[in-house]
């Protein structure tokens, strides 16, 4: 899936997630240029009608939802034969669940902030009479300025059309079920409410309020027991809050919270006591007044229970039998198989005989395994894992065909960055005399335009010059720094401590030096170099952009004049390139940068031309006109003996 365009617009970067019907990957939209998350849905349940209408659901019931607390949705759509997706906003930041395993428990204050932030969220879907029904920590993100989203809408419904349980379906999730949601009933902003209690108590405590060994164990203490006080089990919380928290779990919606903007004025009471315009909390549960129809004592209220706990079952067994509950609840444990190398219907096929799920998550073209054969697979071979759980594949698309480029004329470090680092190729290089200048390919072999697989090799014919270019500093950018020393120390020459940069060419590569290549060496003894970091740390956050920039050399310039160009971008990276040129010379590059905006600066035997913007693009530039890219002049003879750079972007 990475690498493929949806909709002829969503380019899918890399996925990100893993939720129980679908996949979540970052993407970029081309006609808006900024990053979307995409939600996929997984192979094996594209087919199934119900899933499918419950996927279509969650992007109809989020479109509706316009707030900065809930995360939006921009796009929904299919590509065939079965890409069912939903485009949404993508949040920088973490999950709440990730916050909790590492800081719980939580400052007071920050976890009434967060359960206000969701409140607000859930207001906005309640006043649209949409309940959420799996309000969980996986499901809040956080932004880095401390914003809270509530997201994944996939069991949302309205609160007038349904029912929980329906032919044995059990929706949600068992630690952060309500009660009502436990029994089958009709639910309403209620238990929402109470699934966001649960939220709460665990920021507070860094513990669940109820635990057990199986799934189905918590779900009759949801029905069955009283949570234990917060207050009580950390007495740094004030009262109010663990009267807050009670009220919110309460087994009786109607002892709840009757909406979420009555919880956040108690948020607001606890918080802001000063600014608090309104009465005090009301009594926690069993120190309000009841009304008659209200047990009255802990006994009586303890003799429906065992009743309500056999309704929930029968509702929750009636369409799918004990069996087939205790086996959602309880998948069987199984070790993972060995996939890698298999035929993807092959692979299929073992995995549904031992109750195992394979989903494609991608492709990617292989030297080494045949077409359509597994590549990758992850969890690992031997790893063991419940049936429910999904083994992810990639799948060997075979060889990458590429079409070889004409690469004479242009130096070796040219000549390998096009045929090593954008194509894939090996390159063997044999050095031989002649009088052109040290560094210069002379022949290939197979020739420009000969289609070959991804990993073929491509020898090269190089000159080393002539017995004059022993007194000429030779060009060190591309080399690593043992092969460049190695070659100085045959000319008495020493290289300095490397100064590293961030830079996209790959790590320990020089990427710029002083003296200059092609100058002379007379009174040299030492050279300076700058070797390459990577890429910054923040790239990966950035449009990765591929631009071929083009210059004619103006005909006023000397033979042999010295071409330098520098290409810098907004992630803090830096290239530079040097070459050897002539007059007339027509002259390309093919440069990284990241960000919405590079700058490319070019100097011609020392001579600097004003910087040139680089945008994105979706054209290379003219060799004869400007283009819109980087609006550089025209590319004929210029009066200064300085190169014309155009450009734009592919």
């Amino acid at each position: 899936m990475v690498g493929s365009i949806l909709g002829n617009r969503y380019e899918v970067l890399e996925r990100i997630g893993t939720g129980g019907m679908s996949l979540v990957y970052r993407a970029r939209d081309l006609t808006l240029n900024r990053l979307v998350a995409v939600k996929i849905l997984k192979h094996q349940w594209a087919e199934d009608a119900e899933v499918v209408r419950r996927f279509d659901q969650e992007a109809r019931a989020a479109a509706s939802l316009v707030d900065r607390h809930v995360v939006q949705v921009y796009d929904v759509g299919r590509d065939e034969p079965d890409i069912h997706y939903m485009v949404m906003e993508l949040v920088a930041g973490e999950t709440l669940r990730a916050k909790i395993d590492r800081e719980a428990p939580l400052p007071v204050e920050v976890a009434l902030d967060i359960a206000d932030q969701v409140a607000q969220g859930l207001e906005v879907a309640h006043a649209r009479k949409l309940v959420h029904r799996d309000i969980k920590p996986q499901n809040v993100l956080i932004s880095p300025e401390g914003v809270v989203k509530v997201t994944d809408f996939g069991i949302a419904y309205a609160a007038t059309t349904g029912t929980l349980v329906n032919t044995g379906s059990l929706l949600g999730t068992v630690q952060y079920l309500s009660p009502e949601q436990a029994r089958g009933r009709l639910i309403g902003p209620q238990s929402d409410l109470y699934s966001l209690g649960v939220v709460l108590f665990e920021m507070l405590t860094g513990k669940l309020p109820f635990e057990s060994e199986s799934a189905i164990g918590v779900a009759i203490k949801h029905l069955q027991d009283e949570p234990a006080r917060i207050d009580e089990l950390r007495p740094d919380v004030p009262k109010a809050v663990g009267d807050m928290v009670e009220r919110a779990l309460s087994k009786d919606p109607a002892e709840r919270y009757h909406s979420a903007h009555a919880l956040r004025q108690d948020i607001a009471r606890i918080l802001h006591p000063e600014a608090a315009n309104a009465g005090p909390l009301p009594a926690p549960l069993g120190r309000r007044e009841e009304g008659p129809e209200q047990p009255t004592t802990p006994s009586r209220r303890r003799r429906w229970i065992p009743w309500a706990i056999v309704a929930a079952l029968v509702a929750i067994l009636a369409g799918g039998g004990v069996y087939a509950f205790n086996r959602w609840l309880n998948p069987p444990i199984i070790s993972v198989p060995n996939f890698k190398g298999m035929a993807l219907s092959q692979a299929r096929g073992r995995a549904q005989s031992m109750g195992l799920s394979l989903d494609v998550v991608g492709h990617q073209s292989s030297t080494k395994v045949a077409k359509n054969h597994v590549l990758t697979e992850r969890p690992s071979p031997g790893t063991r894992i419940k049936a429910s759980q999904p083994v992810d594949v990639v799948v060997s698309s075979g060889p990458r065909k590429e079409t070889l480029p004409g690469v004479t004329k242009e130096t070796l470090y040219q000549a390998k960055q096009e045929l090593v680092n954008t194509l894939g190729l090996r390159v063997r290089v044999r050095h031989v005399a002649s009088s052109q200048q040290s560094g210069l390919v002379l022949r290939q072999s197979p020739g420009a335009g000969t289609v070959v697989a991804a990993g073929s090799r491509v020898t090269l014919w190089v000159s080393k010059g002539s017995s004059t270019a022993a007194n000429v500093m030779p060009n060190l950018v591309g080399l690593s720094v043992p092969k460049a020393a190695s070659l100085l120390a045959s000319m008495n020459v020493t290289i300095g401590t490397p100064s590293p940069m961030y830079s996209t060419e790959p790590p320990n590569t020089i990427i710029d030096q002083s003296p200059a290549p092609f100058s002379s060496l007379q009174g040299v003894t030492g050279v300076s170099v700058t070797t390459s970091n990577g890429p910054s740390p923040v790239s990966s956050s950035m449009p990765r952009n591929r631009s071929l920039v083009r210059w004619t050399i103006p005909s006023s310039a000397r033979p042999k004049s010295l071409l330098k160009v520098i290409v810098t971008d907004q992630a803090g990276n830096e290239e530079v390139y040097y070459q050897q040129v002539n007059p007339g010379e027509p002259v390309s590059y093919v440069v990284i940068w990241y960000g919405t905006r590079g700058e490319l600066s070019a100097s011609l035997n020392g001579q600097v031309e004003p910087p040139r913007t680089l945008l994105p693009s979706n054209t290379s530039s003219s060799t004869s006109a400007p283009s819109s890219g980087t609006s550089a002049p025209s590319s004929g003879p210029s009066p200064s003996p300085s190169p014309s750079p155009s450009g734009g972007n592919q």
